[in-house]
């Protein structure tokens, strides 16, 4: 397997749907090849594309939410956090983002009002992030072993950080959790941490992104593809989180964006 991770960096959760993705779309291509009929091939090569400029709505209760064990290896001495988030509600504190190992069940935190945690170290900035309810918002949080620097950005703004721990790594055996907060290591949610929003083009990259980078894909907009840059350092990536189970109420929706 360590031969098939190497040249094709799947993770486990998804390699199955993405397999059948693959074979749905090749059966498409050859219906389409055989017959003659272009309109059917070109609808092969236009499903992912289609699919990728969908955004998830989150009910705001604790059934709803996205949870799934993925290889952390990638990511354990540096990532960067990255997504458009719509705050749908003002009341409570809200969690878009979270994961937890059986150590440390809130390794990396993310609210929608601007307080973020990476290895125990909070990094608030809520002072900083004026309350926008509807209107979507370009999110960053970024860490490394080396700078021992957490710092969060909005809409390509960096508005501060905090120094980690030394000897702390990102953990390898835990939960990613999204819409959601976790009291217990993969479990324990609640109606009142429930994020009630939307989501779009949430990815994880391998390495912590400077400040131009992220200022990039800020200032792309929301129907950028800047994010494709990075290829494989994208680890986690929204088209993948995309074919992750859902529990409960959360529906893809679209965002007003089409693939060119």
């Amino acid at each position: 397997s360590s031969g098939i991770n190497a040249e094709w960096p799947l993770r486990p959760g998804t390699i199955e749907q993405s397999f059948t993705m693959i074979i749905t779309l090749s059966v498409l291509y050859l219906l389409g090849a055989l017959t003659g009929v272009e309109s059917t091939s070109d609808k092969a090569g236009q499903i992912l594309m289609e699919r990728r400029f969908k955004g998830l709505k989150f009910g705001g209760t604790a059934k709803d939410y996205i949870l799934f064990k993925p290889r952390m290896e990638p990511l354990e001495e540096s990532y960067t956090l990255c997504a458009w988030v719509k705050k749908g509600r003002s009341d409570g504190i809200k969690y878009w983002f979270g994961y937890g190992t059986s150590s440390d069940i809130h390794e990396i935190l993310s609210e929608d009002d601007g307080y973020f945690q990476t290895l125990g170290t909070g990094v608030n900035m809520r002072s900083k992030v004026t309350e926008q309810l509807g209107i979507w918002r370009h999110v960053c949080s970024t860490w490394s072993l080396t700078t021992r620097a957490a710092s969060v950005y909005y809409d390509g703004v960096l508005l501060g950080s905090a120094t980690t721990p030394s000897d702390r790594k990102i953990g390898l055996d835990g939960y990613v959790l999204i819409g959601q907060f976790s009291r217990t290591y993969g479990g324990g949610f609640e109606d009142k941490h429930s994020f009630d929003g939307e989501l779009f083009k949430l990815n994880v990259f391998d390495k912590e992104l400077d400040a131009s980078a992220v200022k990039e894909m800020a200032d792309g907009g929301l129907c950028s593809e800047v994010e494709e840059k990075y290829g494989r350092s994208r680890y986690l990536k929204w088209e993948d989180l995309l074919l992750e189970e859902k529990s409960g109420n959360v529906a893809e929706v679209d965002v007003g964006c089409t693939p060119e």
